[in-house]
């Protein structure tokens, strides 16, 4: 943790500084006169690499700090063949270059660290509280296999969303706080996937979204039986965290025919009932 600080605090003060000399006006006329192209590509650099970097750290992908670095400079060197051309005085060229160098290697240590962080809190996670749910993305497979069966048996298949009531969450945050607001959500998106392994029948497939929201496809549940089933499911989140679901249902094939149809149905039940209990906790609120 304390290295990703130093890690962040290094570069906002670097970016911070390089801006700080291109906003002097007697910086700009007597030294160096930044082109408004190196700006963008400097942003460019930075935010790129942070998002990159940490989502391939997260799917286990390793790639050198010199590989960015390369390929920033050939970047550069292209610009500065096709666009630049003979409008910038080499000085300055060499300078814009080397920021952006530089910008590629300090990005490239934070993406690496928010990745090794992020990995860190699913193994945390994981290992906290084990279940059986899946990965939307990777769960086609065994999501048209089930379509398949009910197609030919004649069978219902109903869908179930499941999200979270968001935390409470204060206005301004230090770093530390938004780790450890991440480590508690990772901690309750775990502690739920367990509730639903625990509380669904084993011929259930229990899934999760990108966003956190979880997926459980019923084979064979009538309406009711999966009434039963969030009524069990509520409760036990409602002793264990203290905290409401809130929830969306589809069915095939009354209600939609293809997977992205149902999930589709489901979510936007979902959302209208976050809304009609944001409603409620507002003037529960105001009533108190």
């Amino acid at each position: 943790m304390s290295d990703l600080k130093l890690s962040i605090t290094v570069l906002v003060s670097y970016i911070i500084i390089v801006l700080g000399f291109a906003n002097i006006d007697e910086f700009q006329e007597r030294v160096l006169d930044f082109s408004p192209l190196f700006f963008v590509l400097l942003a460019l650099t930075v935010f790129s690499e942070l998002m990159i970097v940490g989502a391939l750290i997260k799917q286990g992908v390793r790639m050198s700090n010199y590989m960015f670095i390369i390929f920033w400079a050939i970047v550069y060197i292209l610009l500065w063949a096709f666009y630049w051309k003979d409008q910038i005085h080499i000085q300055v060229h060499i300078i814009q270059f080397l920021l952006v160098e530089i910008s590629a290697g300090l990005s490239y240590d934070v993406g690496k660290r928010v990745g090794q962080i992020d990995n860190l809190l699913d193994g945390l996670t994981s290992s906290t509280y084990p279940n059986r749910t899946r990965e939307l993305q990777s769960a086609d497979d065994v999501i048209n296999e089930e379509l398949t069966r009910s197609r030919r048996y004649h069978h219902t298949l109903p869908i179930l969303v499941i999200g979270l009531e968001k935390l409470t969450r204060k206005e301004n945050y230090v770093l530390d706080e938004l780790l450890w607001n991440e480590i508690l959500d990772r901690l309750a998106s775990a502690k739920i996937g367990g509730i639903l392994s625990n509380l669904s029948r084993n011929t259930d497939i229990i899934l999760r979204d990108k966003d956190g929201l979880f997926i459980i496809l019923c084979p064979e549940t009538e309406v009711g039986g999966l009434d039963v089933l969030v009524g069990r499911i509520a409760a036990t989140v409602q002793s264990k965290l203290e905290k409401k679901i809130t929830w969306g249902t589809a069915v095939f094939p009354e209600e939609a025919l293809t997977f992205d149809e149902l999930l589709q149905t489901a979510r936007s039940r979902l959302k209208t009932f976050e809304t009609d209990l944001a409603n409620e906790n507002k003037l529960s609120g105001q009533l108190g």
